[in-house]
């Protein structure tokens, strides 16, 4: 295969075409110093057969920085952290480079002592703090900025470096025209916003020698288009750089995907066509990203020489050993990201990298200490959603025998529900691998089985995990009528087909949200009537999958009341009030009940325990949350049983 032949990028040999992308995990200490975590999270990555390392993003000085728990490489003192780092990734077999970052605008003032500075005093991302922009002197030292953190990443050890000139950060903000106003030598034409770029590009190159690889990671839009991106990446490798990894986005809207479009609807390999168009006009490797999720696309890219490598960033967190399991012809062991980009909530809310499908990541070192079982032990899970099916797996591959009875006849539980709205079918691939795997494991499924603890005898069984999960919530609703008045549930999973018909949702959270667009796109006439105020709608979501969801609403018509509820129901419409008592009747068919779940009756740890020794309750039996809290917490007790 392509992808495992040895590649090049100056004199750095890689030993595949497989490239970890940077991501920012959290794992840092707050001083930016590297911790156990880091090393172990990327020693990980590297242990599971990717060529190339690529850390995330450091800081070169601390007005730079934008993550509270980021990587720094702005001082002496953090280098000897960065030297295990490097010593881990060595030892599992992989090359590593280090990206080097100046938040700019993008940084974080609370981070940065309410200091911002930028090309221009042009604020990025709603920011309330407009940026000081940079004087000319100042510009030259930021440069020697990145010179020296580039010096510092080499007597680290690291392989190679990568300027970060991307995602709307200091050096992207330079070049685009959108963040970049100035009108003197460093703003204005694209010679003169290339200016800076280059600028750190030489400085980095004096400093580093000429056998140290430079990468640079370009937007290939971001303020402008290919076009001008080609043009950048031409000047690029006229300065030296010996490869360029293309990325998307940063400093004003792409064109290569709708504005509505949620990450799980984008194509496989969406950013290919763009790293296309640079490789035709570069001499130096080209490193392509974008949802590319499937070994056989990504060897199709390199043969119709799009890219000289294939960067993955959530493939790897989502399954470490996707390059081993390409390798050995594996493709369907691999658990593939789902493109849910609930990794981002990381960047969010201030907390480490987390992955909705491997609920090892981040938690590498509790994980990397399960052993085997010490004796066999006889389990049984009941439930066959996602928490006992991970439960069950992670028992069985620890030598236990396990058997989990599902009521229905099909495996999965609220996935299949979870799967059902536009946009969200790649949720189907988390339920087949988990279903597989657990099949292959050893487990034995049994469906449309219902577990009878009272047929227990004690002793008959060691273990037993209760993973039943929940059931829609039930609101009354004044005045409606039978069969006026369904859930969610029956709405998704078309117990009850509904087309042509005046449609009241009620609930603003993702469920109440994904099931007004499921009914729109069915032709129906939908009104979402939510409790919450507008800017909760859909809150439970991260930013970048919420508002495509909203403005998929808006083209499809749906009218949206928050801050209100239904009074009454009678003669085919709804009495909705707001917050300020208002009143408006509304053409209401039907109702959606749409409020969230509660957990599903089951017996009681104390009834269980006469005649089972040890008794565990995982997922939403316990409390209705996400995907995430499901995995992790089978996950967690597979492992301990």
């Amino acid at each position: 295969m392509l992808l495992f032949a040895p590649g090049t990028i100056g004199p750095m040999e890689v030993p595949n075409r497989l490239v970890m992308a940077p991501m920012v995990v959290q794992l840092a200490a707050e001083s930016g110093a590297v911790t156990d975590r880091s090393v172990e999270h990327y020693a990980r990555r590297a242990a599971g057969g990717v060529g190339l390392v690529i850390v995330e993003a450091a800081y070169v000085a601390p007005e730079g920085k934008a993550f509270a728990c980021q990587l720094g490489i702005d001082r002496d003192a953090l280098v000897p952290g960065h030297v295990e780092l490097v010593e881990a990734v060595h030892r599992a077999g992989s090359r590593i480079a280090l990206q080097i970052h100046h938040g700019g605008a993008r940084a974080k003032p609370e981070l940065t002592g309410g200091v911002l500075v930028a090309p221009s005093a042009v604020a990025q991302d709603g920011s309330q703090v407009a940026p000081h922009a940079l004087g000319t002197g100042e510009i030259e030292t930021l440069a020697e900025r990145f010179a020296a953190a580039a010096v510092r990443a080499q007597h680290a050890g690291y392989d190679a470096v990568e300027i970060h000139g991307a995602h709307g950060y200091l050096i992207h903000e330079f070049l685009s025209p959108a963040a970049n106003v100035r009108a003197d030598a460093y703003g204005g034409t694209r010679d003169n916003r290339l200016r800076f770029a280059g600028l750190v590009v030489r400085r980095v190159r004096e400093a580093v020698g000429a056998r140290f690889p430079i990468l640079f990671r370009l937007s290939a839009e971001g303020g402008y288009g290919i076009d001008e991106a080609v043009e950048i990446a031409r000047a690029l490798d006229a300065w030296g750089v010996d490869a360029i990894h293309v990325s998307v986005g940063g400093t004003a809207p792409i064109t290569l995907v709708p504005a509505d479009t949620s990450p799980m609807a984008r194509p496989e390999g969406w950013l290919v066509s763009h790293g296309a168009a640079i490789r035709q006009r570069v001499s130096v490797p080209v490193i392509v990203v974008g949802e590319i999720r499937h070994p056989t696309f990504a060897e199709a890219v390199l043969a119709r020489r799009q890219a000289d490598f294939i960067a993955l960033a959530r493939p790897l967190l989502a399954d470490p050993d996707w390059p081993a399991k390409a390798r050995a012809g594996k493709d369907d062991d691999i658990r593939l990201c789902i493109s849910c980009d609930h990794c981002r909530m990381a960047l969010a809310w201030t907390r480490p990298i987390r992955c909705l499908v491997n609920p090892e990541t981040g938690r590498e070192r509790e994980f990397s200490a399960v052993a085997p079982a010490a004796a066999p032990k006889r389990v049984v899970v009941v439930g066959g959603g996602p928490a006992g099916l991970e439960a069950a797996r992670r028992a069985t591959t620890r030598g236990h025998r396990v058997t989990l009875y599902e009521r229905e006849s099909e495996l999965g539980g609220q996935l299949h529900l979870a799967a059902r709205p536009p946009h969200k079918a790649k949720i189907e691939w988390l339920t087949r691998w988990l279903v597989a795997q657990a099949r292959d494991a050893g487990v034995v499924l049994r469906t449309s089985a219902t577990f009878r603890p009272d047929a227990l005898t004690e002793g008959e069984i060691d273990a037993i995990v209760v993973a039943t999960g929940a059931r829609p919530l039930e609101e009354p609703v004044p005045g409606a009528r039978p069969g006026q008045v369904l859930s969610a549930w029956q709405v998704l999973d078309d117990r009850a087909p509904v087309k042509g018909m005046a449609v009241v949702v009620l609930g603003g959270r993702q469920m109440g949200c994904e099931t007004a667009e499921f009914l729109a796109e069915r032709g129906n006439r939908v009104t979402l009537v939510s409790r919450s105020r507008a800017e909760d709608l859909a809150g439970d979501v991260v930013a970048t999958y919420r508002a495509p969801l909203l403005a998929r609403l808006g083209r499809l018509g749906v009218a949206i009341r928050t801050g209100s509820d239904v009074r009454e129901l009678a003669n085919g419409t709804a009495l909705v009030v707001d917050d300020a008592g208002r009143e408006d009747a509304v053409a209401a068919e039907l109702v959606i009940m749409a409020r969230g779940s509660v957990p599903q009756p089951a017996w009681s740890g104390d009834e269980l325990r006469t005649k089972v020794r040890e008794v565990y309750a995982v997922g939403d039996c316990v409390e209705p949350r996400i995907i995430a809290d499901a995995l992790y917490e089978g996950a967690w007790v597979g492992s301990r049983i």
